[in-house]
């Protein structure tokens, strides 16, 4: 594409000479030789200043709202609108179906599971990169393969009250495969309901939507999934010592016996979520690329890596009191005698954090484990609400940061199993990089 033509695209003016680029990337690490750089303000600082690092790498020329240290590049008045417009440039170029996973947590794992039991080709956003600005990037970098595939799978994260408005002005839905809804970022949100009401204003916009069953909030007009009572749900018989969940598929009247790769209660009513879709586009159980789960693997979710005799189970990519509940249900129930927990902080919980740290401590005491590691400062209050609370009796250890963690904590010889689970940014990794295969 010219600069000149994406002037016109998005209402910009074009400074200095025409450039021609094929990719964009909005962090200048990512620039190089055919990159526009889109240099977008950030909250202590705008990528405007990465503008000579951007061209030093290759950028052929920038998109930005203030004039750069560069010689050419396309003005606009806003930036993150002008990005809007260029993806809305690329959605009116798509004749297919999108697919927008939506809910506090679990999405990446929904989305990845409708990706592998796909029949058809799709192209779905990478990871869990689901901005609009990451979204718009990943699209128009592919947008070749995109543009040919009939489904778009797309995980979508609600950071703020507008991002609904936001993704409903670029994308048109067709489908919305809701997780858990819930607590999240309520920094920004405010409280719970803002939070499920943003989630909801955008999947209703879709011709379909499929919803994990919730006894707190419900979905309109949506097909149910994740419970006996619903059109599907994942009936497990048990977890296995090599990190498998057995059971029974059932599925608009269709029954088929799955062994998932991994543990996971609500993951494997993920599993009936996304064939439910699949199904009600005209395609049985059978016709779905079961084998395509194996190849699954998500950084920092439901991973399984040995030490020894000791098996890790790594979960700590990120956690809310969705995760966390869920996460610490799975550890209870696998058939291991001597367990222990790293779990670090919920983050992004905002004035909510202190009541949901303390929650946390009543669901430690029902998991059956003798050993626990808490990390980070919120948890403090889960260890002080430790001290009030009846159940099953612990070791347990407090440090203020991983680094602290790492010099002082050790792993008893006769715990069998040691799971992790906490925020991204307190780096639970850390602890284990020496003794792990999981690569970090």
């Amino acid at each position: 594409m010219l600069a000149s033509q994406l002037a016109k695209i998005v209402n910009g003016q074009l400074v200095g000479d025409d450039f021609e680029f094929d990719h964009v990337a909005f962090s200048s690490n990512d620039c190089n030789p055919g990159t526009l750089f889109i240099a977008l303000p950030g909250s202590k600082t705008h990528g405007a200043k990465f503008a000579t690092q951007a061209m030093q790498n290759g950028a052929s020329g920038l998109l930005t709202d203030v004039e750069p240290e560069a010689s050419n590049y396309v003005l606009v008045t806003d930036a993150f609108e002008a990005v809007k417009k260029l993806g809305e440039t690329l959605v009116r170029s798509y004749s297919g179906k999108i697919v927008v996973v939506l809910g506090a947590s679990g999405k990446t794992t929904l989305k990845e599971l409708a990706r592998s039991l796909a029949p058809v080709r799709v192209w779905s956003s990478y990871g869990n990169r689901n901005t609009i600005i990451s979204l718009v990037t990943d699209l128009f970098n592919e947008r070749e393969s995109a543009l040919n595939a009939p489904y778009w799978i797309l995980e979508f994260g609600i950071h703020d009250k507008k991002d609904a408005d936001d993704f409903l002005q670029v994308f048109n839905p067709y489908a919305a495969l809701f997780t858990s809804l819930g607590a999240e970022h309520l920094e920004f949100l405010e409280n719970v309901d803002v939070a499920v009401r943003t989630n909801l204003k955008v999947g209703m916009a879709a011709t379909k939507r499929f919803a994990l069953v919730s006894d707190e909030y419900s979905v309109e007009d949506a097909i149910l999934f994740g419970s006996p009572q619903t059109s599907a749900w994942f009936d497990i018989s048990s977890f296995t010592c090599d990190g498998c969940t057995l059971g029974k598929l059932m599925c608009h009247g269709e029954e088929k016996d799955v062994v998932l790769p991994f543990w996971g209660k609500r993951s494997a009513q993920s599993v009936a979520g996304a064939a439910a879709f699949w199904v009600s586009e005209g395609f049985g159980l059978d016709e779905l690329p079961w084998e395509n789960l194996d190849t699954i693997n998500i950084w920092g979710r439901q991973q399984l890596t040995r030490w020894g005799d000791l098996l890790i189970f790594f979960d700590a990519y990120n956690a809310n009191p969705e995760s966390m509940k869920e996460f610490l249900e799975v550890v209870s129930e696998v058939p291991y005698g001597k367990k222990g927990l790293v779990i670090g902080d919920m983050l992004e919980l905002g004035e909510y954090s202190h009541y949901w740290h303390r929650k946390l401590a009543h669901w430690l005491k029902k998991s059956g484990i003798q050993y626990l590691i808490l990390v980070g400062n919120e948890v403090k209050y889960t260890l002080r609400e430790l001290e009030k609370v009846d159940g099953h009796a612990m070791y347990v250890e407090w440090y203020r940061d991983v680094e602290t963690a790492r010099s002082f904590f050790m792993i008893p010889e006769d715990i069998e199993l040691l799971g992790l689970k906490g925020s991204r940014r307190i780096a639970l990794e850390k602890l284990i990089q020496e003794v792990s295969e999981v690569e970090f």
